[in-house]
């Protein structure tokens, strides 16, 4: 595992989230790796923590108002 201030989404492994939190409204919700490279299309290289001041909220559509964290995944195959 990588400390969250270096972890970039390459980091992550398939069982891996990025876990994000609205501070306005409270909604979170858990979004996989594949969603981030594929589905929002941004570089492997972006750090996780960038991603907080990047992310809008789906229920009260605030954005930079986040809070995100990594839910790692099982690494007992390592």
């Amino acid at each position: 595992m990588v400390p969250l201030y270096a972890a970039r989404i390459e980091d992550l492994g398939p069982g891996d989230f990025v876990k994000f939190e609205c501070a306005a409204c409270g909604h979170d919700a858990l979004i996989p790796p594949s969603s981030l490279l594929n589905g929002l299309r941004l570089p492997p290289a972006t750090r996780v923590l960038d991603l907080e001041r990047r992310l809008r909220c789906r229920e009260c559509d605030a954005k930079g108002n986040a809070t995100v964290s990594v839910r790692w995944g099982d690494r007992a195959d390592l």
